[in-house]
């Protein structure tokens, strides 16, 4: 589990922007294509060039169901011209932002490219993920890529591989699920188990676009019961800004009958329903959602044309599931992304013992100057086992205070 984590546009759904799947090809009339991915916070981070310009990291999402520009710079302002606008509203029918719609856009990466391309874009880029994630990233690509390709992720080897339809044959090895296909984004059902509480079947949006583990919907569900052990927490970003919520863990869920987690970290957010006013409401509801830190478990093959999902289990399919020891979230700054920054503390947590506070700067950590680690460095680090003692330099009102800090689990 990340400090905080990404949710982008899992929140969200659209209908009103059409898709051109069709558009995107392997070159040289390749069969498959094989790419490296960046895997920062367990989202995969892949450099596009957009109109052909760049390189621009673009985080590969199947929450979303079209591609976003997060930075208006990045294209040019001829595909602007005339751009009509996708207004998006959150749960209680306020309106959160307009949303461009950029037409015409010729998009290349390792061996595909695509032509006459739509995307949104944001008027401003407020949602600031490069600070979450600790590495610069301009956009999402959704799900024009999952409808025209076969998609496998291979998070061990960070490889995402490509396959033409026609060519693709069924793997050995992996176990096959059918996905239901909502509006371009592809759900799975699962059981969840609470302590005390009966197995639950729920409906669970496949997220590669949402960092941690699991996300369920208690709100609107009287069957998901939050668990009497949670911490109030900033959950992650999107764009509604900051999510708050509960963080706890479900005692079990299981995927099938091949694949069982136990003591999941498990998110409740409060009001995470956010729309366009032209989305259609599902009579299959959905419960909730299955991140990157449960996906990045396994290999995994998106068959959007089959409506089925593959899932090989990795050398991490066993790991804990960890959350932040220490009690903080903290968000990487400056031109380099390497100046760190507490942004809140979680109550009654050892970061509270320590006498950490908001907006303190993180320096040092036991003797070695903050700027040398990449932020996911310093979020494993501080998810790191009961009774480690850290000893951190902060700056803070432009002094250096000495603290120390002991990691005992939350939750």
């Amino acid at each position: 589990m990340r400090s905080l984590s990404i949710i982008l546009l899992s929140l969200i759904s659209f209908s009103t922007l059409s898709q051109n799947p069709l558009g995107f090809d392997l070159e040289d009339n390749a069969k498959v294509v094989e790419l490296d991915f960046i895997r920062e916070s367990n989202l995969i981070i892949v450099p596009i060039k957009l109109n052909g310009e760049g390189p621009y990291n673009f985080i590969i999402d199947t929450g979303s169901e079209s591609g976003m520009v997060f930075d208006k710079w990045v294209i040019g302002e001829i595909n602007l011209v005339d751009a009509r606008k996708v207004a998006v509203y959150s749960a209680d029918g306020s309106k959160v932002t307009d949303l461009l719609v950029a037409n015409d856009l010729s998009i290349r990466f390792q061996g595909v490219s695509g032509k006459q391309q739509s995307m949104l874009v944001l008027q401003e880029n407020f949602i600031d993920i490069q600070n979450v994630i600790g590495i610069n990233a301009h956009g999402i690509l959704g799900s024009e890529i999952f409808n025209r390709f076969v998609v496998e992720v291979d998070y061990t080897n960070k490889k995402l591989r490509l396959y033409d339809p026609a060519s693709f044959k069924r793997p050995r090895g992996y176990k096959r699920y059918p996905i239901i296909l909502e509006n371009f984004r592809p759900f799975i059902r699962a059981k969840v188990r609470q302590k005390g509480h009966k197995p639950t079947d729920v409906k669970l949006l496949v997220d590669t676009g949402a960092s941690s583990a699991l996300f369920l919907d208690a709100e609107h569900f009287p069957d998901i019961h939050v668990p009497e052990k949670t911490v109030e927490h900033t959950l992650g970003r999107a764009l509604v800004g900051i999510i708050e919520g509960k963080i706890g863990r479900v005692d079990r869920m299981t995927i099938g009958n091949n694949f069982k987690f136990k003591k999941v970290t498990t998110s409740f957010p409060d009001n995470w329903i956010v729309s366009s006013r032209n989305s259609t409401k599902s009579a299959d509801p959905r419960h909730g959602t299955i991140g990157s830190e449960i996906l990045s478990r396994f290999n995994v093959i998106f068959d959007y044309q089959n409506e089925v999902i593959y899932l090989k289990k990795n050398k991490d399919f066993k790991d804990p599931f960890k959350f932040n020891s220490a009690g903080i979230n903290v968000l990487a700054t400056g031109s380099e992304l390497n100046a760190y920054f507490i942004a809140d503390v979680i109550p009654d947590s050892p970061a509270v013992k320590a006498d950490l506070k908001a907006d303190d700067e993180i320096i040092a950590i036991d003797g070695k100057p903050a700027f040398f680690y990449k932020l996911s460095e310093i979020n494993a680090i501080f998810r790191g086992r009961r009774g480690t003692v850290l000893i951190l330099i902060v700056r803070r009102n432009g002094k250096l205070e000495r603290k120390v800090l002991k990691l005992k689990p939350i939750i």
